[in-house]
C-alpha cells in the first residue's frame, strides 16, 4: 500500500505537473497525444468491409473513387477536392497542412487515401488506428497503377480494368493524332504565376519531376528547363536564358473567369526576347483539371499535344 503524500510535497508536485503540462502543450508531442485521445473518444466501429467508409484527401484520388462508382462510400474529402461537382456535398476535413483530425475521426473512416508524398501524415493516421492507402500520382504510370490498386482494394477490379483500358486507348489516339515534330521543340510549362502583374512574374515551372514534364515528352516536346529542381521558380533572367520555343501557361479556372483574357496572353509580350513570344507560341490552358494528375490526364496530354504539334 502506498503512503499518503505530505501536503507540502503534494502541493509542490501539483505545481511541477502543471508546469510540465504547460510546456508539453506547446510541443508537437502534445498534439499527438491529443490526437490519440480524440481517437479513443471516436473509435472506429466494426463494419463490414463490403461497405467501406472512405476519406480521400487529394483531388486525383477523389476522381478515381467517383470513376470506380464508389461515391456512396466516400464520406469525406479535403477542401481542394472540387470535381466532380457533386463532391461539394461531402464533408470537408481541412487541407493537407491543417487536417482537422477530430472532424476526420468523427466520420469513422475505414480507409484514408493519401498521396505517397504524405508519408508523415500516413504514419500519424496509422498511429490513430486508421488504415491508409497511398497512391503515386507523380507519373502517368503511377496514376494507372493507382486505379488498379484502388479497384482491387474496394472490389471494383472489372471497373478499374475498364477505366485503365480506356485511358490507354485515349493516350494512343492522341499520340497518333499529333505526331511528334522533329526536332522536338523546347517547351516550358508555367504551372503558376502572378497574373495580377503587368508581365508574368513569380513563375513556377514544371521541372525535372512530376507528370507535367512527362506530358511534354509524351506530346513530342522536350522540357526547356534542364535543371535539377522539380518545380523551379524562374526569374526574368533565368527565363530569358532558357528561351523556350513553346510556353504552355496553366491558368486556374477562377482566374480565367475573372481576368481580361487578352491581357493574360498579352502580358507575355514583355518578354520579347523569347522565341515563344516572337513566334506566337504561347498557349494558355485554363481548365483546373490540367493541374490535377488524375484519371483525366489524357485530356491534358491532348491539350499539350495541340500546343506542341499544332495541325
Amino acid at each position: 500500500m502506498s503512503k499518503p503524500t505530505h501536503p507540502r510535497r503534494y502541493k509542490g508536485l501539483v505545481i511541477m505537473v502543471v508546469a510540465v503540462v504547460a510546456i508539453f502543450a506547446a510541443s508537437h508531442w502534445w498534439r499527438q497525444s491529443l490526437d490519440q485521445a480524440v481517437a479513443r473518444s471516436y473509435p472506429p466501429s466494426d463494419r463490414s468491409e463490403s461497405t467501406p467508409r472512405i476519406v480521400a484527401l487529394s483531388p486525383s484520388a477523389v476522381e478515381i473513387i467517383y470513376q470506380l462508382d464508389l461515391a456512396e462510400q466516400l464520406v469525406g474529402v479535403s477542401r481542394f477536392c472540387q470535381f466532380p461537382p457533386e463532391v461539394s456535398s461531402k464533408p470537408v476535413v481541412g487541407g493537407y497542412l491543417d487536417l482537422d483530425f477530430e472532424a476526420l475521426l468523427q466520420l469513422e473512416p475505414d480507409h484514408v487515401l493519401l498521396l505517397v508524398e504524405q508519408e508523415s501524415l500516413a504514419q500519424r493516421l496509422q498511429q490513430l488506428g486508421i488504415e491508409t492507402i497511398s497512391v503515386d500520382h507523380t507519373s502517368t504510370t503511377g496514376i494507372i497503377d493507382s486505379i488498379e490498386v484502388l479497384g482491387s482494394a474496394f472490389g471494383k477490379e472489372d471497373k478499374a480494368h475498364s477505366i485503365v483500358r480506356h485511358i490507354r486507348e485515349r493516350v494512343q489516339q492522341v499520340r497518333q493524332q499529333y505526331p511528334a515534330p522533329s526536332p522536338p521543340p523546347r517547351v516550358l510549362v508555367c504551372i503558376s504565376r502572378d497574373t495580377s502583374s503587368a508581365h508574368p512574374d513569380r513563375i513556377i515551372a514544371a521541372g525535372n519531376a512530376g507528370v507535367h514534364q512527362e506530358y511534354i515528352t509524351m506530346a513530342g516536346g522536350r522540357n526547356a528547363y534542364r535543371g535539377a529542381i522539380a518545380y523551379p521558380s524562374l526569374s526574368r533572367e533565368k527565363l530569358i536564358q532558357i528561351n523556350p520555343d513553346v510556353i504552355i501557361d496553366l491558368i486556374p479556372e477562377k482566374v480565367w473567369e475573372k481576368a481580361d483574357r487578352d491581357q493574360l496572353l498579352q502580358a507575355w509580350s514583355s518578354y520579347s526576347e523569347l522565341k515563344a513570344v516572337q513566334n506566337q507560341r504561347i498557349v494558355i490552358i485554363h481548365q483546373n483539371q490540367h493541374h490535377i494528375p488524375g484519371p483525366r490526364f489524357p485530356d491534358t496530354l491532348e491539350a499539350f499535344a495541340q500546343a506542341i504539334s499544332p495541325k
